[in-house]
């Protein structure tokens, strides 16, 4: 036995050793990559933060200088400039301020031989969440991605409002964050058949505001040609806070923040330009856990003005997907997990009663800017007064019934933007919905020290996908029903990037039926609380809250589907 293990050791070090020394050539030059271990002790290679493009401030973009030796690729590139929150200790927050950021990572089972024919894998890009303004790729480690046969590509883009300002100008002219993703996407169609992956089999991947990016390619024709399919999770385009209607306001705010001048769009610039990037995000306010504090101030996509052919977008997405104006139509997985709305700000209202009593007393004030209808509501009160009475009847919001705050922000920012999105565009291509109610042993509401459970909360599914260990999450543990959740959820995803189409991961007798907006009851499949996925219509209570907010669409927020006219400088 002894020997045996001996064996073992060397004949492991052995393929690490080879995987480790295997170089690969790309557009800009070599790269020496490293090894890794899968979740289930499967070897695989790992090229880390290759640079993909280089970032100047507030503008697109550009090539980054190649080189002539061999680069190292064994270290994590640099993350974008971002405050990163420790939620089980606040204390511990970290903040990264570094611009060289335009980087990814490529893990892949195996690297093609010279002299033999190649086989390709499908590529899955992941487009990782954080609201538009925090995270970075190596919080994503591909162990249990690793496990199938996949080339994996996580990377880093701008965030915040390095990603996102927009002043209407060509120096800062908005979403540099979706024209680095273009770059990027560009680089993996040019150079990942040379790491084992099929370009004519990529797969973007996203959940919460990656989520919302991956529609946005979808839409642009910016991202033409550069993917096969799609997955989202908990987030798209049509999402509140996921369009920005007036990004001059957010610019002025923003300016009025960190100290600047603002007599001309030029003089805001210039101060912007000066200021180092850790004296911008120190000063940057977005939010508090205040539940009274809701400016929302938050950074992302915008209509841009000038030449289209330089612009990713140039009107609000909801017209773009109205007219038919969809450049990529490409068959879309959609991932929703069944209490998305289980932010962890959401849980100050659950836990606390002096939230409670301040959001009964303000509400007309704060629900408009929590559900991001403040500008385009007719009237802010009817709409606020609708929802009161749709969700809550005639109580007050109170410890007994303060769930139902979670129903509210799921439907508005989760499931009806997704559903809408359907409605627009699963008549093109096909098109599946899975709904997630499992209840892990541990979850974004354990960490908060929520005394409850969510079916489906927040985050859970990411927690399938990828080892998480920032935000104080546990893991998984092997011996539980967790890990065959995590296992099933990886072979679903990556069959769709595969073929197109979900499998019958779990043993569902029903073939996996796309989904079509226009029948009755929609028809969809869900990750029950037991594990299991069964097939069934949406239940009525979810067609009737989603009816609530259609009529509220037709008439009190119609408004949310036009373009925006916003004021001058």
């Amino acid at each position: 036995m002894r020997i045996f293990l001996v064996f073992g050791i060397l004949f492991t070090h052995s393929v690490h050793i080879g995987l480790s020394s295997q170089i690969v050539e790309t557009t800009f030059g070599k790269v020496q990559g490293g090894f890794g271990e899968s979740r289930d002790g499967r070897p695989f290679s790992q090229f880390l933060g290759i640079p993909y493009a280089k970032a100047q401030r507030f503008m697109p973009p550009t090539e980054p200088a190649s080189w002539s030796d061999v680069r190292n690729a064994t270290r994590n590139g640099n993350a974008c400039p971002q405050i990163q929150p420790n939620l089980a200790k606040p204390s511990d927050n970290s903040i990264f301020t570094s611009e060289d950021c335009l980087n990814l990572n490529v893990y892949t089972p195996k690297i093609p031989e010279s002299n033999q024919a190649k086989l390709l894998f499908p590529v899955v890009v992941w487009f990782h969440g954080g609201g538009g303004d925090m995270g970075k790729a190596e919080d994503y480690d591909p162990e249990y991605y690793m496990d199938t046969d996949i080339v994996l590509v996580t990377f880093n883009a701008r965030l915040g409002f390095l990603g996102y300002l927009n002043l209407g100008t060509e120096d800062a002219s908005g979403n540099q964050r979706l024209k680095d993703e273009v770059t990027m996407l560009k680089w993996v169609q040019k150079n990942i058949e040379n790491f084992g992956g099929d370009p004519a089999r990529v797969t973007l991947n996203g959940a919460d505001s990656g989520g919302a990016d991956v529609g946005y390619h979808l839409i642009s024709s910016m991202s033409s040609g550069l993917f096969a399919r799609v997955i989202t999770q908990d987030s798209l385009v049509l999402m509140p806070f996921m369009f920005i209607r007036n990004p001059m306001y957010q610019a002025k705010h923003f300016g009025k923040q960190v100290g600047c001048p603002m007599d001309t769009k030029e003089t805001l610039y210039d101060c912007l330009m000066g200021k180092p990037v850790e004296e911008l995000l120190l000063r940057f306010h977005r939010y508090t856990s205040d539940v009274t504090d809701a400016e929302f101030l938050n950074f992302g996509p915008s209509a841009e003005k000038g030449a289209a052919s330089k612009a990713f977008i140039t009107e609000n997405p909801y017209v773009s997907l109205r007219e038919g104006r969809i450049a990529n139509k490409v068959p879309w997985l959609n991932v929703l997990s069944l209490n998305a709305g289980s932010f962890s700000y959401v849980y100050n209202i659950l836990q606390k009663e002096d939230q409670r009593q301040k959001l009964n007393a303000y509400l007309n004030n704060i629900l408009p800017k929590y559900l991001d209808y403040e500008i385009i509501a007719n009237d802010t009160n009817t709409v606020t007064q609708a929802v009161k009475e749709h969700y809550f009847g005639t109580e007050d919001i109170n410890e007994k019934n303060a769930r139902r705050f979670v129903d509210v922000i799921s439907d508005r920012q989760n499931y009806i933007p997704s559903l809408r999105f359907s409605a627009l565009y699963d008549h093109l291509v096909p098109s599946y919905v899975i709904i997630v109610k499992y209840v892990p042993a541990c979850s974004l509401s354990t960490i908060m020290g929520y005394n409850g459970e969510f079916e489906g909360g927040n985050f859970d599914v990411v927690s399938y996908q990828f080892p998480i260990r920032f935000f104080g999450y546990c893991g998984i543990d092997k011996n539980s029903s967790d890990y065959q959740v995590s296992k099933n959820t990886i072979q679903l995803l990556t069959s769709f990037a595969e073929i197109g189409k979900p499998t019958k991961t779990w043993g569902v007798n029903e073939e996996f039926r796309r989904y079509h907006s226009s029948d009755e009851i929609p028809f969809i499949f869900a990750i029950e609380r037991d594990g299991q996925m069964q097939p069934h219509f949406l239940a009525e209570k979810y067609v009737i809250r989603l009816g609530f907010w259609v009529k509220l669409h037709e008439k009190e927020l119609a408004y949310e589907n036009e373009n925006y006219t916003e004021n001058e400088f």
